[in-house]
């Protein structure tokens, strides 16, 4: 196992040498024309169409409140702005998309598509070659589609935007950053969370183990008084807390979790051969952590949250495939733990989709 690593680690360049993108948040130019990256992406996308279309792995637990959404669309028009319980933004492609296509099946399989094929563009950002984009996109492809576009499509709309911004705000595209968090905020309010940590960045192990402790002790003493002031005021929680969403306490050392976990733990231990942006990810993660732990009383808010931030792994698999050998043997085997794991809970043991 440990030969096929280094192997495989040395086939991404560099012969384990650090990568020219240590300390730079964008990996370097690809050589690939542009029309093929647009191929790529188009493809992948209608992979996911045709998942959520025909739903392959089984309907989503979420499809019956998107399908009941899209109705309301198609009867009340414009109207369902002030009356559905979804975000605004989402509420606008929906209605946009329920007028071209007659389908519920198909505008949700476009939405999906759609998403895709923007995160497709986020991820080309940090490849360096397309054997590094289809690596990341597949991670992507097991760890997240299931989840996100195959079931919590809001969700995976504002990751989108959020993953956007991430990119911007690495090139110092502060205003353009902001906007597209604006926009991830009106496809789903999990975004005005995760927003504020994307600008907050730190090349010291000790600042961001810092800013993870601070995040456990104010969203443990605040979720509670949050929720209860915003419960009357916006739809989506109070539809939440009265169904009874949650209820379940979470597992706190569940797989997943320990997963997640281990990465952070190897982040920490070799946090002076990451490059900027991989730091930047372990800190949204340890944040995600906090947050999760901080309030599993509200498990909705606590799976929420964390599983967005997971996100952003994408970004640190990404570059960590590109940097000396350690940090890629190290990234190649949470990508290869991820596929076997993910595919298991979403996909073998039969219990994710109905």
């Amino acid at each position: 196992m440990k030969s096929s690593l280094v192997s495989l680690s040395l086939y991404f360049g560099n012969n384990g040498h650090v990568n020219d993108t240590t300390e730079k948040n964008v990996a370097a130019p690809r050589e690939l024309p542009l029309w093929t990256n647009y191929v790529d992406w188009l493809l992948l996308s209608l992979i996911v169409f045709v998942f959520a279309f025909y739903q392959i792995l089984g309907e989503s637990r979420d499809w019956q409140s998107y399908d009941d959404f899209f109705e309301l669309l198609r009867v009340e028009g414009t109207d369902s702005l002030g009356i559905s319980r979804f975000e605004p933004g989402f509420v606008i492609v929906g209605l946009i998309l329920t007028k071209l296509l007659s389908a519920n099946l198909a505008v949700y399989g476009m939405i999906a598509a759609s998403v895709m094929f923007c995160k497709c563009w986020v991820i080309n950002q940090f490849s360096a070659n397309r054997i590094i984009f289809f690596i990341v996109t597949l991670f992507y492809f097991i760890h997240f589609v299931p989840l996100h576009e195959l079931t919590q499509l809001r969700v995976a709309c504002s990751a989108t935007f959020l993953l956007l911004a991430f990119v911007l705000l690495g090139r110092n595209n502060r205003l353009v950053g902001l906007a597209a968090c604006a926009v991830a905020l009106a496809f789903h309010l999990s975004a005005i969370v995760v927003s504020p940590f994307l600008f907050i960045k730190s090349s010291s192990r000790r600042t961001v183990i810092l800013v993870s402790v601070i995040v456990f002790i104010a969203t443990l003493f605040g979720v509670g008084q949050v929720t209860s002031y915003f419960q009357d005021s916006i739809g989506v929680v109070k539809m939440y807390q009265e169904a009874g969403f949650g209820d379940q306490i979470p597992n706190p050392l569940s797989s997943a979790m320990l997963l997640d976990w281990g990465m952070i733990v190897a982040g920490l231990f070799i946090w002076d051969r990451l490059s900027l942006s991989m730091k930047h990810v372990i800190l949204l993660e340890l944040v995600g952590m906090a947050i999760f732990y901080a309030s599993m009383d509200f498990a909705v808010i606590s799976h929420r949250i964390r599983e967005l931030l997971s996100v952003f792994w994408i970004f640190f698999v990404a570059e960590g495939l590109q940097q000396e050998l350690l940090v890629k043997q190290i990234s190649i085997l949470f990508v290869i733990t991820s596929l076997i794991l993910y595919s298991y809970l979403f996909v073998f043991s039969g219990q994710f989709f109905i």
